[in-house]
């Protein structure tokens, strides 16, 4: 039986001109969910990293507890480089993009009408996850091109 990847997505960081990728992907497993990273075309032979979870991970970016763990199985003399090129900017990317998500929200709020954001705030409509919000976005620009 084959197992399903999906959701791949590479991370390079480059040390002494030579280029380090890691390459993750989920699969599902029997409780869960399993996140894997992979280390291509480099001289260190390490072995997948995986991290195994039930429903959700709370991670600033997808993948990162799996890719600090991979880090650290790399040599100790090149580590804070690929940690500072990886974690650290993708990190300072996804927060920069949440931040910029947030004001999209904010903006889509403050242009409903008072009785629109009674309805909302009313429906009992909850958000567990960015798909959620995207939703509620999609919502909150109907309504506003509706009342006008």
């Amino acid at each position: 039986m084959s197992v399903k990847h999906y959701d791949t997505k590479h991370f390079t960081a480059k040390v002494n001109g030579e280029e380090i990728t890691f390459v993750c992907y989920t699969t599902d497993t029997r409780c869960g969910f399993c996140h894997t990273a992979h280390l291509m075309g480099w001289k260190y032979n390490t072995t997948d990293t995986k991290a195994s979870y039930y429903n959700r991970t709370w991670e600033r970016f997808e993948y990162e507890s799996v890719l600090k763990r991979a880090i650290e199985k790399l040599p100790t003399n090149i580590r804070q480089q690929v940690y500072d090129q990886i974690i650290d900017h993708k990190a300072a990317e996804e927060e920069k993009r949440a931040e910029e998500q947030f004001e999209a929200f904010k903006s889509l709020h403050d242009g409903l009408s008072e009785e629109n954001k009674a309805r909302l705030a009313n429906s009992g409509i909850e958000m567990h996850s960015e798909s959620d919000v995207r939703g509620v976005m999609g919502l909150m620009a109907l309504m506003t091109i509706m009342q006008k």
